[in-house]
């Protein structure tokens, strides 16, 4: 519920992967912003991260505090500044889990361009990380197609196909099929929140306004659904083997 803006602190990610993680059953992949500081704190925000249950995770190269390009472009950090925080990620996972999925993501595009992007994340793959994440929000919005191709050629000279590329920063009339054409390997659509939100503020709305719960605004799951999603039949099955009974 709190602005991206860089003012969450590492313990409160921290906490709410324990949370997820324990919550599905599929690879979860991280959002660490800076690492929540220096070369040392991003080696034990890997550590913990991982810890907590996560599949992967991504580190930006912004100054602190980080923010959403959506809200405004930041600045970057010196590239070796930058590579040192990943070198730092990369022992830290190495130690862990060499398994989990370390994504360098660039935001040097908007104010330093495509030249020290590459650079960038070519050094990133050479350290060992798995994925890199450009942030291509930076180039200019003439057209649809314009667009699509600048971020081919970025994709095309930071590697792609071969180098797992995590398409983003694309106009919203892209598709996931556009950002398989372009040479992108994973493509995470963040809106869902936004639509979770916005039926939630609709609710209470007219909740407010006419003191009756909408109920054409709630399209409820089946129940069916709902008890799959919340592992209801396990712990039905599990209470009847063990509560009340004895077990000898």
């Amino acid at each position: 519920g709190m602005p991206d803006i860089g003012i969450l602190t590492a313990t409160e990610v921290v906490n709410c992967i324990k949370y997820m993680a324990n919550s599905v059953n599929i690879p979860l992949i991280v959002d660490a912003d800076d690492g929540y500081g220096g070369a040392l704190a991003a080696y034990r925000t890997t550590q913990e991260i991982i810890k907590a249950g996560a599949a992967g995770m991504f580190i930006d190269d912004q100054k602190h505090p980080t923010k959403s390009p959506s809200i405004g472009f930041q600045e970057v950090l010196p590239r070796d500044e930058y590579l040192g925080k990943i070198g730092a990620v990369m022992e830290a996972r190495d130690k862990e889990d060499k398994d989990s999925l370390i994504v360098a993501r660039i935001d040097a595009l908007a104010t330093m361009g495509t030249e020290e992007t590459v650079v960038r994340a070519k050094a990133c793959l050479k350290l060992g990380a798995d994925m890199i994440l450009p942030q291509c929000l930076g180039f200019p919005r003439t057209s649809v197609e314009s667009l699509k191709e600048a971020m081919r050629q970025l994709y095309k000279a930071i590697g792609a196909p071969e180098v797992p590329i995590w398409g983003t920063g694309g106009p919203t009339e892209f598709t996931a099929k556009d950002y398989e054409d372009i040479g992108a390997k994973l493509l995470a659509e963040g809106v869902v929140a936004d639509a979770t939100l916005k039926a939630a503020l609709d609710f209470y709305q007219v909740y407010h306004d006419t003191w009756t719960v909408p109920k054409i605004l709630i399209p409820q799951p089946s129940g069916e659904r709902l008890r799959k999603l919340r592992g209801l039949d396990f712990w039905n099955e599990l209470e009847k083997r063990y509560v009340g009974t004895k077990n000898i």
